[in-house]
């Protein structure tokens, strides 16, 4: 199936980069080395969903591989999915290798909502060694 929607790739503020949000009751934050790795943190909800897509299309722009680490998501609600499948989207549209690390949470979703084919790995060194890259801690 060819997916339907939009994909913002812009230049983002460079002082919006690197620096982590918190909405509610989740937040996430970013390391910008190996990778881009957004790592997503507490409650994921039609709350803050929207928010949560903002801050990971941004990143998306400056990426050259993407993981994103939700293996600490406590609760992450179906409007939640939409941001991934953005990010999905917004990968594919430029060419940018991504993996989603999955916590219970979010595989219990992505099952209920059948979005079982979004690039995923166990673990974030696993996303570094499938998309190219090697992590600081890897390396000798």
């Amino acid at each position: 199936m060819t997916p339907i929607g939009t994909c913002r790739i812009f230049r983002p503020d460079p002082q919006s980069i690197g620096i982590g949000e918190r909405w509610g009751r989740a937040s996430a934050s970013v390391a910008l080395e190996p990778a881009v790795v957004v790592t997503i943190v507490g409650e994921v909800d039609a709350s803050n969903a929207s928010r949560l897509a903002g801050y990971l299309e941004r990143h998306v722009a400056i990426a050259q591989a993407l993981v994103v680490d939700a293996i600490a998501v406590d609760f992450f609600g179906a409007p939640a999915m939409a941001a991934l499948h953005g990010v999905d989207r917004c990968c594919a549209a430029v060419g940018i290798s991504w993996r989603l690390v999955a916590g219970p949470a979010v595989r219990r979703v992505m099952r209920v909502c059948d979005s079982t084919d979004l690039p995923r790995a166990e673990t974030v060194h696993l996303a570094f060694r499938e998309l190219g890259v090697l992590s600081p801690s890897v390396v000798g």
